[in-house]
């Protein structure tokens, strides 16, 4: 399955046909990496067949265990799962009745617990107010805190995205952009976007810039003030130091750990320069010192999803041409995590010529998808042993696993199988339990 690689942000896709949901993006308005695209991209259902059917069963270790299919929010037609905390949360995001005569609803950010008295019951956590058409926002994964605290972004009444939080007691909160600061140098930052947050919920990472593009990597920083009797959380938003890389013009910051550790990618003007950075909060509290991540010597593209508390870092290496994306990790040479070694290799399993590692937790599992000509297939690996790579065996003929929460409790999107075939746009939403 080509990857699309780089795709610029779509924020006129509005309710696209099911006939051009197999078609490449239009030229967008705005420039982003993101991780390869489960829409656009997706091999169209072939009756009978599941991902443990669409490869040499023989020749890969297949995971098996216990599957949890949630499907889509009630009354909606698709769901795409792509975190979950240490509690059982997962969230992700999917459409919501009314559903149009094109047969889709709107993209909502939705959550499901997947164990308790309430498993399996999808949650709405709404938008931000404005018109959100199905499929704008992926692939962007949305994340959630232990503390219920979730990362993500919606359309506002304006028809710019920005980036948003949500929890129980707060509900959708705007978080801002840049223009926000009063800094005269980002006044027309009309958009930002959340790209993560960290275990704690003390930090929401992502990037803010004119209409959708990304700019600029940004940090939100919390404080409690009193509001109506009561405290109420308030986010601050800060640009990350870009100093030292002036021809870098485009930052996306895609996660964050409980020490404060930022990744993030980067690029220039017409994408000849792609590359992966590191912030480590400085040790007199002010603000973030940035590091390039070491580049691969055979590749010349890096891409950095995802770090936990070890400071390991979850990523991928692309091709020039982007036709191959091959699973990398990085982890820390010292003590102060100011050095790093090159990009690890991770194994592929058998009959695939490509794959994406994304999700990590703190025990060193990461899980991401790995392709063929034929299909996409959830994988997992261990940064303990990078030889090791399984096939995480949901019932469908294609899927994608961005996130695995510290209890090994994996969350994935996928369709074409008997109890969901998605035959319109992504897929349906389900977890399971690695061992």
């Amino acid at each position: 399955m080509k990857h699309i690689g780089l795709l610029l942000v779509v924020l006129c896709v509005s309710l696209v046909p099911v006939a051009g949901a197999q078609q490449a993006a239009t030229k967008p308005v705005g420039k982003m990496w993101h991780l390869r695209h489960p829409l656009t991209n997706r091999t169209p259902r072939t009756p009978g067949v599941t991902a443990s059917q669409s490869f040499n069963a023989e020749a890969s270790l297949r995971h098996k265990a216990k599957i949890w299919e949630f499907g889509a929010y009630d009354g909606g037609t698709w769901a795409a799962l792509t975190d979950i905390n240490d509690l059982g949360m997962a969230v992700g995001y999917g459409d919501v009745p009314p559903i149009g005569p094109d047969g889709a609803g709107s993209t909502h950010t939705l959550a499901v617990p997947v164990f308790g008295p309430h498993a399996g019951e999808w949650i709405d956590l709404g938008t931000l107010g404005g018109d959100q058409p199905m499929g704008w926002e992926e692939p962007f994964p949305i994340q959630i805190s232990n503390t219920g605290l979730v990362a993500t972004h919606s359309t506002t009444p304006n028809g710019q995205v920005h980036a948003a939080a949500w929890t129980k007691r707060s509900g959708m909160v705007d978080l801002g952009t840049l223009a926000d600061t009063g800094d005269p140098r980002y006044s027309n930052y009309n958009s930002s976007y959340a790209g993560a947050t960290n275990r704690l919920g003390t930090l929401i990472v992502g990037w803010s810039g004119v209409d959708g593009a990304a700019d600029a990597p940004v940090v939100w920083t919390p404080s409690l003030k009193w509001k109506n009797g009561e405290l109420v959380t308030k986010w601050k938003i800060h640009k990350l130091d870009t100093a030292g890389f002036p021809d870098l013009t485009g930052w996306q910051a895609w996660a964050v750990n409980d020490f404060g550790q930022i990744v993030a990618i980067a690029f220039n003007e017409d994408e000849s320069i792609i590359i992966s950075a590191l912030w480590n909060p400085r040790p007199d509290g002010k603000g973030w010192k940035l590091m390039p991540l070491p580049p691969s010597p055979d590749y010349p593209v890096t891409l950095a999803f995802h770090i936990n508390d070890r400071g390991q870092i979850s990523g991928a290496v692309v091709s020039a041409d982007d036709s191959t994306w091959l699973p990398r990790f990085w982890k820390p040479l010292n003590t102060r995590r100011t050095k790093y070694t090159d990009p690890i290799e991770l194994a592929l399993p058998q009959g695939f010529a490509g794959c994406e590692s994304v999700g990590l937790n703190e025990v060193g599992d990461m899980t991401g998808d790995c392709y063929n000509d034929t299909t996409s297939l959830p994988v997992r690996w261990t940064t303990k042993n990078p030889s090791f790579s399984e096939i995480i065996s949901f019932p469908g003929d294609w899927g994608f696993c961005w996130g695995i929460n510290n209890h090994r409790t994996a969350v994935a999107f996928y369709g074409g199988g008997e109890n969901c075939s998605a035959d319109n746009y992504v897929s349906c939403g389900g977890a399971t339990q690695l061992h």
